[in-house]
């Protein structure tokens, strides 16, 4: 899951240091991604990122 594409995102995130995670998940749980990816239109690592932020409010 290498995708380096940068969309539009508020400043704060701009002038953040990316690091790379590279993460091996099942061939199912990638087509579970990449068809949710598909229909919202949003990249696999825009949703990744949502996800993880999510986690916030957990711990």
């Amino acid at each position: 899951m290498n995708q380096s594409t940068q969309h539009s995102t508020p400043s704060s995130r701009r002038n953040m240091s990316l690091k790379q995670l590279n993460v091996k998940i099942p061939e199912q749980e990638l087509r579970i991604l990449e068809a949710f990816a598909e229909k919202t239109e949003r990249t696999k690592t825009d949703i990744i990122r949502e996800f993880i932020r999510s986690l916030q409010a957990k711990i």
